[in-house]
């Protein structure tokens, strides 16, 4: 159905229009008013699609925001209900509405905006065409409550006959009015029903409060039979658990519903609907295993009681026949950390290649490598002996694996090696430096990681490592000195290094003298290396001050290159700014010590005043170790504790300055705790606040702070994410940790 508007009526109002300045938008949509007019009344249809090309690039650009948005959306709503390109205004209302592409700070007023039309499109939901509800519906979901809306669906309910197209609807009426909502979903539950709709009748019960009940699950693990006629659709990344998914992304009831019935501490509950999900059989096995990964995820990243629950259903997912679903169970595993042991023996099928041997064509041999690579990777995250002799036969197709013994994987649990010494893979580590050949990937670095944490023991490898001085300049010099360090190769090794300091370049010759030094304790090398180094191009002088702070007061002789260095560059291209200024002061006070102070004062409040709030947080961080000398900052300092990326660096500066945390100071040294309680549970590494909050305490955990600590501890829901955390349950678990380790010994209320 199509409303009947004349261009007059659909531009009403337009010459009254103020229009805001608009800056730089895309095309004609500069000009607003000329563009609706062209949009809805020009006689060439090519003048009209650029019209729309105009907006739709317009209302969807990134950045400038194009702030004309909400006067255009009345009439490009009045447009569409007149049959003005439906299916594209409906689309581009719904990305107004939605925020895509658009990290702007008006949403809100923005989806308001296209929710205020949604009346006058209201009358669509009886259209033809298929794509044009479908297209309105999506808006829908987006308006929030409206008898209007829930009206107009229950007028549509009996008539739409396209099963999603009823699920989307039912979805939509629950935001439209809850009480219309669980009215047609009490009559949706039958066995007679779509799977789909009975699914949502139940989520939709459920968020209403309704009592758990053999008749809601039933109706909810009827969902998990279907599945055969389904085929996976393209791939989508989900923002939120930061994963590929192969899922349509708009059938979210089921995870839905299992967030739901943990959140009301029914997670068993949860459970055995998905086994049930995991027990039926029958086609479309492989989508219902990705359907139960994609509640498996979100119920593990919230709850603290799921992942014990559910590693023993992801064992089986990681040994399941689809490879797709194999991968993720195993990414997921690499999350839950230590929780994620019982499905060890699984991961070892993997990691062992006996998926690889089995696969039956090229193309499944490579996915089951990567599976295979993954696997081996979660088994070193756990530390599994079982990994190492894997690690060792395999080295040369196992790059995630050796990035997780040297922990750069972004998976990884750790930032520094792990994998203990073993004679076998130091043997495949030497050969895989003599054949770069055999291998896949990019290794020597990592090999160099490797062989450095393992120290003397090592020393077998040093030719190896002698062999890649020229190649890898910034990594080998520092695994032959930890490698040659007390053995009777040091000399020779000492020898290779300054030769090869002699052939390298400003950026190369440092790393090698600082190796140098750490082998032979000669600073007279180091310090010539850097000299240039602080004279160079901007990513070595960076190198090089940090190198310099690291000397200490051995570094005296650079103090006064690093005090020129103290002031920004000027003019319009990015060079030595602020941030790299209080580099230089850090490494002017390591070398100088407190006499520094005065000269580093302005530095650090230019620093504050900065609008990069890593610049503030540096300087922050500064001021604290400048302690009582930073006494003139700190009203400066003060306004950093609003913001959560300066907040714990103040708190620290200001509880080192003498007076300023207390009842005459700048903060309160309660209201600094109750902020501090806040940042435990909001912060990955909770340490740093809870060493504040023992500092508050005269050395201890306050018994003010203790109850409300042991209330988190307590939690069966992680703290809420205000970021994306690639480890948020790992995360949780170091925070759990430190927070019994602080509490331990601390004074529970009314001691």
């Amino acid at each position: 159905m199509t409303a009947q508007y004349d261009p007059e009526t659909i531009l009403a109002g337009l010459d009254e229009e103020t229009w805001p300045t608009i800056g730089f938008s895309r095309g004609t949509a500069a000009d607003p008013a000329g563009t609706l007019r062209a949009l809805v009344t020009a006689e060439k249809e090519v003048v009209r699609e650029e019209a729309l090309g105009s907006f739709w690039g317009a209302l969807r650009a990134r950045v400038p925001a194009y702030r004309a948005t909400v006067q255009v959306v009345p009439y490009l709503a009045r447009a569409c209900a007149a049959g003005i390109y439906q299916e594209t205004l409906l689309e581009l209302l719904h990305s107004v509405a939605h925020g895509e592409d658009q990290p702007r700070g008006d949403q809100a007023e923005l989806t308001a905006a296209v929710a205020a039309q949604v009346p006058l499109l209201l009358p669509l939901l009886a259209h033809d065409d298929e794509d044009v509800r479908r297209r309105l519906i999506r808006i829908l979901l987006l308006s929030g409550r409206s008898p209007e809306t829930a009206e107009a669906i229950r007028a549509r309910w009996t008539a739409e006959p396209d099963p999603a197209l009823r699920s989307a609807l039912l979805s939509a009426c629950r935001i439209a009015d809850p009480d219309v909502a669980a009215e047609i979903s009490a009559g949706e539950l039958g066995p007679g029903r779509d799977p789909e709709i009975r699914l949502v009748a139940v989520l939709n019960l459920v968020r209403d409060g309704a009592p758990w009940t053999d008749e809601l699950e039933a109706a909810a693990t009827a969902w998990a039979l279907r599945g055969s006629e389904i085929e996976p659709v393209e791939q989508w990344f989900d923002m939120d658990s930061g994963d590929w998914k192969d899922t349509d992304p708009d059938d979210e009831s089921f995870e839905l519903l299992l967030q739901l019935l943990a959140d009301r501490g029914e997670l068993p509950v949860a459970v055995r609907l998905l086994d049930t999900v995991l027990a039926a059989e029958g086609p479309g096995d492989g989508l219902r295993g990705r359907r139960a990964m994609g509640a498996i995820e979100p119920l593990c990243a919230e709850f603290r009681a799921a992942p014990a629950l559910l590693a023993p259903r992801l064992a089986s997912l990681v040994t399941h026949q689809d490879l797709v679903v194999a991968g993720q169970a195993v990414g997921q595993l690499r999350r839950l950390g230590d929780e994620g042991r019982p499905a060890a023996d699984a991961l070892l099928i993997h990691a062992s290649g006996e998926r690889v041997a089995a696969a039956e064509d090229t193309f499944d041999a490579e996915d089951a490598e990567e599976v295979a690579d993954n696997a081996l990777a979660a088994l070193v995250d756990l530390g599994d002996p079982r990994a190492v002799p894997l690690l060792a036969r395999d080295l040369p197709r196992r790059k995630e694996a050796l990035e997780a013994a040297v922990g750069i994987s972004p998976w990884s649990p750790r930032d520094e090696p792990s994998l203990p010494f073993d004679p076998r893979l130091l043997d495949a580590a030497r050969d895989l430096i003599r054949h770069p050949d055999r291998r896949n990937y990019s290794a020597p670095r990592h090999l160099c990681t490797l062989l450095a944490s393992w120290g003397p023991r090592a020393a077998p490898a040093l030719p190896e490592l002698y062999s890649l001085l020229a190649k890898e300049r910034q990594h080998a010099p520092g695994a032959v000195a930890a490698v040659a360090a007390g053995t009777e190769a040091a000399a020779e090794a000492a020898d290779r290094l300054r030769e090869a300091a002699e052939g390298a370049s400003v950026h190369d010759r440092m790393p090698t003298a600082e190796a140098l030094h750490r082998l032979t304790g000669d600073t007279g090398q180091l310090i010539e290396a850097l000299r240039p180094g602080l004279d160079d191009i901007l990513y070595s002088r960076r190198a090089a001050v940090g190198r310099a702070g690291r000397l200490g007061p051995a570094g005296e002789p650079l103090l006064p290159r690093l005090r020129e260095l103290l002031e920004p560059e000027e003019g319009e291209r990015v060079g030595w700014d602020l941030g790299d200024c209080l580099a230089a002061a850090s490494a002017v006070r390591a070398i100088a010590g407190e006499s520094a102070t005065d000269e580093l004062i302005p530095v650090l409040s230019r620093g504050l005043e900065s609008r990069d709030a890593r610049t503030r947080a540096s300087a922050a961080r500064l001021a604290g170790r400048l302690g009582a000398s930073a006494a003139p900052l700190a009203e400066r300092i003060a306004p950093l504790l609003e913001s959560p990326a300066t907040f714990l660096p103040a708190a620290r500066a200001l509880t080192a300055i003498p007076g300023a945390v207390g009842p005459e100071g700048l903060i309160d040294r309660e209201e600094l705790a109750e902020a501090l309680l806040v940042a435990v549970d909001s912060l990955g590494r909770p340490e740093p606040a809870l060493d504040l909050l023992r500092d508050l305490g005269g050395g201890s955990l306050p018994a003010s702070a203790a109850a409300p600590l042991r209330a988190s501890l307590t939690a069966e829901r992680r703290p809420p994410l205000r970021h994306f955390d690639l480890h948020r349950v790992r995360t949780d678990q170091r925070r759990v940790a430190a927070l019994r380790a602080a509490l331990d010994g601390a004074a529970t209320p009314g001691e």
